[in-house]
């Protein structure tokens, strides 16, 4: 049983539908999940739509992971329990859609100067959902054959450093934090044992944030065991989940881990106590 707090779906890079991520989760016996597209809440109405549909006894956070930069490092934000139908909210994300689709265009365009041409409307067609990232280029690039997973596409072409990668937008830790309190949400540090630069972890504390994402399938036991001794002296909540991306035959991934439903009742008396 328990909650897995880090679930992605084809309303950004999954591979699964919203729908199909609540009937995989039932399937292996979640009690509830949230889920956290990138840079996108799409995904979560017609989730609830269909729990609601489905007349299922199932838990569903509304989430987001918001992709920000500090410097050369990627940081991600978690957000749970925000508005998802603020206005507000829904401007910014159409921002940041805008300029994801501005910067695809430049991607494909240093591939065909690599040599590697892909079309752009098949890269939109894979995307599928409203945000369109780096990741359905290189699955436009694995049809093409030029590669054979994502993972060597982004580590010969599409990651930093990578010739065909092109900077994103500078949407700042600080940004999404308090978007996410706008919102009336937690704001928690994402996989902070993949940050590079580990005094930014603590600076990024000091912003505000509510939350470590302690348990991570890439955290070893040492940084998990880190982490949560941090998250108790800093008084910060603590969060886990699997960062699913994969479709529903996938089932070993999903809820791989989670949290117990105590962890996510102290969530709960956080944001109430707000």
């Amino acid at each position: 049983m328990g909650f897995d707090l880090h679930v992605h779906t084809r309303a950004s890079d999954g591979k699964s539908t919203p729908e199909g991520v609540i009937r995989l989760a039932k399937r292996i016996g979640l009690d509830g999940l949230a889920i956290t597209d990138h840079d996108t809440v799409n995904g979560i109405a017609p989730a609830f739509e269909y729990i609601t549909q489905a007349g299922l006894a199932f838990e569903l956070i509304p989430g987001i992971e918001f992709n920000t930069e500090a410097g050369t490092n990627d940081v991600h934000i978690l957000g749970y329990y925000l508005d998802y139908t603020s206005a507000s909210l829904r401007l910014r994300l159409q921002e940041l859609k805008e300029s994801r689709e501005g910067r695809a265009v430049k991607i494909v365009a240093r591939l065909k100067s690599l040599g590697l041409p892909v079309d752009l409307d098949r890269v939109k067609e894979l995307a599928g959902g409203d945000v369109l990232g780096r990741p359905h280029v290189a699955d436009a690039m694995i049809e093409k054959g030029y590669v054979y997973t994502r993972e060597e596409a982004f580590n010969k072409y599409l990651d930093n450093d990578r010739p065909a990668y092109v900077p994103r937008y500078k949407f700042m830790p600080h940004e999404a934090i308090e978007m996410i309190h706008d919102c009336g949400g937690l704001a928690v540090l994402a996989h902070p044992g993949l940050i590079r630069d580990h005094n930014l972890v603590n600076r990024i504390i000091a912003m505000g944030i509510d939350g470590l994402e302690v348990y991570y399938p890439q955290h070893t036991d040492q940084q998990t065991a880190y982490y949560q001794g941090l998250a108790e002296k800093r008084e910060l909540l603590v969060t886990g989940g699997s960062d699913f991306h994969g479709n529903q035959e996938e089932a070993e991934k999903l809820g791989m881990v989670r949290i117990s439903r105590e962890l996510l009742t102290t969530m709960k008396k956080r944001l109430f106590a707000k």
